[in-house]
């Protein structure tokens, strides 16, 4: 069975948005795009400077429902703050999609700005519903705000 251009763009549509809410931490009503019993696989090199926070979140999540879904994703969303991301594509092919994002954000707790990239991977129901979230992040630079302000002085 080969992927309509209506089913491809129902599908790009719904990952911009979800993509969006996970990168702004606006959530609004992303959770109904996910179907029941959603498995979320984290991984990430953010030990290096997140180690508790990223612990609580890395690794295999199934959610039983919409309101278990919005809940991880709140709890997702609380420590990752970007200051700016750029999607460096999408592509959808059959029952599956990959994203790629470029990021910054700024460590509440000391103001270190930290820069990465995440990629994340899709797999959806018959119904265009997300039944399978995988993202790999990995961390390229973190700039202590001691030293960014030392540079800006």
């Amino acid at each position: 069975m080969s992927l309509t251009e209506d089913d491809a763009e129902r599908k790009r549509a719904v990952l911009r948005e979800v993509l969006e809410a996970l990168m702004s931490g606006k959530l609004g009503v992303v959770s109904r795009h996910f179907a029941p019993g959603v498995m979320f696989s984290n991984r990430s090199n953010a030990g290096v400077i997140d180690g508790p926070w990223f612990g609580r979140l890395e690794g295999d999540f199934r959610l039983a429902g919409e309101a278990e879904t919005r809940s991880f994703l709140n709890e997702l969303m609380q420590k990752a703050k970007y200051i700016s991301y750029e999607e460096r594509g999408l592509v959808i092919e059959q029952d599956s999609a990959a994203s790629l994002c470029n990021w910054m954000r700024r460590n509440e707790k000391d103001g270190t700005l930290v820069s990465g990239t995440t990629m994340w991977w899709f797999f959806f129901t018959s119904d265009s519903r997300i039944r399978y979230v995988e993202s790999i992040s990995s961390i390229h630079s973190v700039l202590p705000a001691r030293e960014r302000e030392a540079a800006e002085a």
